[in-house]
């Protein structure tokens, strides 16, 4: 599917996907799984707020007709023609004229030893008047001390409700005892209220179920005793009891689920949303990981030719060696063996030329050791005053030559450095070399010590010190790349490889130090060449 480059094995493609693809394209099943998850968890909030406020209609719908059958029970029941012509002095007729109701399906009225005194049922509920009567009855025997109505503060506690269950339907009911209006009389002892008591029944049949169910906008709902009550997940129950008695029975309905619902009727497109987006990543992944493969290859390409390229300059400049050291010993000889001036002339230039000429082989060499990681450090105790003694004797004559002063400031105190004495010669000469090539005739160049505190611990520092030319600032880290110098002016009129002050950074960062540059063009440069101080175990095995 992706062109990969050929040069990148089996391994590398793996290591690249398990670097870059795989973190991508498990981010994205993550985030699959998170946003599934997601959903599903926001459909059971949905479920489960459903489930909640439909118990709460229903409790409410049943609550509110149950409170509606209260008040229309403590209208009958707490009037004080009700006391005169029921408990005063019973008469039937009265209570045919008087005790029916167009909103209740039944009345009953009851004496406190139990005893049916009346009795009116609606036509709809007639044809079982005596089973919804046994039931009334039955519920009114089961509520909890009768006589605490008859006691209660004011009239709307002497109401009291409780359920039934007749013929298979639910019976709201609600009993109070029949009491004078006025609270004085009613609450005086002799007064002779709580002797009879009258009980109101609703009776909720199948058409007002559904009707119930299409105001809830409920599926499903209807009545059914407690041993047949549903116990599966998809219906929801409200359990219905007498106060201080046992369950009368359930009203259940169908879950509608609807979180569940939208969640499977969305899930499709949230499904197909999620494969494109993981087709998307998969594409952009193998993309990044090409372009990964890529990078790694031409990276491996870029280091390959630059070690093939340090490889050849190797084998080349040791294979000018040979001739070169034999042109430099001819050219002696024939400076020896003949005394003609213009001969010996010519003589010194060729060997002045080639020993130049084995300088640069020479930084090439090392250049490529470097790049290659060819360089061996052989580390050990030197004196710095010995150090800047060499150093002094070897540019001594270059500095006479070009009319520079060169000064070495060196004593037993400057301290010892640890460090491969052939590397750090060759960095020092490089130093003072560029310092007595850049300086102007009868200008000076100055090498101190210094002990001083590098990043990684204590480090002699020699500074070299010209009064030449100078650098500007925004030229300072040209002069430590190989083959450049700090503008093209400078190799022009002072010539150079650019290879020196790369070449002894490099050695001074392998021998655990560093070269730093201070610097204004027209004012001289300090170039500072730090390397570590040797240890007091280093110095106690020297």
């Amino acid at each position: 599917m992706f062109d990969l480059p050929k040069i990148v094995g089996d391994d590398d493609a793996r290591r690249a996907w398990m670097s870059v693809g795989a973190p991508i394209l498990g981010l994205v099943c993550v985030i699959t799984i998170l946003a599934v998850a997601a959903f599903a968890n926001f459909a059971r909030q949905q479920d489960h707020a459903f489930a909640s406020t439909s118990e709460r209609l229903v409790a409410s719908a049943v609550d509110g007709r149950a409170s509606s059958l209260e008040g229309l029970v403590l209208d009958y029941a707490n009037w004080d023609a009700a006391f005169d012509n029921i408990t005063a002095s019973f008469d039937h007729d009265w209570l045919v004229d008087n005790f029916y109701s167009g909103v209740a399906d039944g009345m009953i009225v009851f004496h406190s030893d139990g005893g049916v005194r009346f009795s009116w049922f609606g036509d709809a509920v007639a044809a079982d008047a005596s089973a919804y009567e046994q039931a009334a009855m039955g519920a009114a025997a089961a509520t909890p001390n009768l006589q605490r109505l008859v006691r209660a503060a004011s009239p709307a506690g002497t109401v009291a409700r409780t359920f039934a269950r007749a013929n298979g339907r639910l019976v709201l009911v609600a009993l109070a005892p029949i009491s004078q209006e006025d609270d004085a009389e009613r609450l005086a002892p002799e007064s002779g209220n709580g002797e009879d008591f009258l009980v109101m029944i609703d009776v909720i049949s199948d058409d007002e179920l559904a009707a119930m169910a299409h105001a809830l906008n409920l599926d499903g709902l209807q009545f059914a005793p407690p041993s047949e009550a549903s116990h599966s997940r998809a219906v929801i129950n409200e359990q219905l009891a007498q106060p201080g008695g046992g369950p009368v029975g359930v009203l259940e309905w169908r879950h509608a689920f609807p979180g569940t619902a939208a969640f499977q009727r969305q899930i499709g497109y949230v499904v197909a949303g999620l494969l494109l987006i993981g087709i998307l990543t998969f594409v952009v992944a193998g993309r990044l990981v090409a372009g990964q493969i890529a990078a790694s290859a031409s990276a491996q390409a870029a280091l390959e030719a630059s070690r093939e390229k340090s490889e050849f300059l190797a084998r080349v400049s040791h294979e000018l060696r040979t001739p070169l050291n034999a042109i430099i010993g001819y050219a002696e000889i024939i400076q020896e063996e003949h005394e003609e001036p213009a001969l010996q002339r010519d003589t010194a230039r060729i060997v002045q030329a080639a020993r130049h000429l084995g300088h640069l082989i020479n930084d090439i060499i090392d250049q490529s050791r470097i790049d290659a990681g060819a360089v061996k450090i052989n580390a050990e105790v030197i004196a710095a005053s010995a150090m800047m003694s060499e150093v002094e004797a070897l540019m001594r004559p270059a500095a006479r030559a070009a009319g520079v002063d060169l000064q070495a400031a060196a004593s037993a105190a400057s301290g010892y450095v640890y460090a491969d004495h052939v590397r750090l010669r060759q960095c020092l000469l490089n130093i003072v070399g560029n310092a007595i090539k850049f300086s102007t005739q009868g200008g000076a160049v100055t090498v101190r010590v210094r002990p001083a505190v590098g990043p990684n611990g204590d480090v002699i520092v020699f500074d070299v010190t010209d009064s030449g030319i100078g650098i500007a600032e925004n030229e300072v880290e040209n002069i430590f790349r190989p083959f450049t110098q700090a503008n093209s002016s400078i190799a022009k009129t002072f010539g150079g490889t650019g290879l020196g002050l790369s070449i002894t950074r490099d050695l001074a960062r392998e021998m655990g130090g560093d070269v730093s540059v201070v610097s204004k063009p027209g004012n001289g440069s300090v170039f500072s060449l730090a390397i570590p101080a040797a240890t007091g175990e280093a110095l106690q095995a020297a």
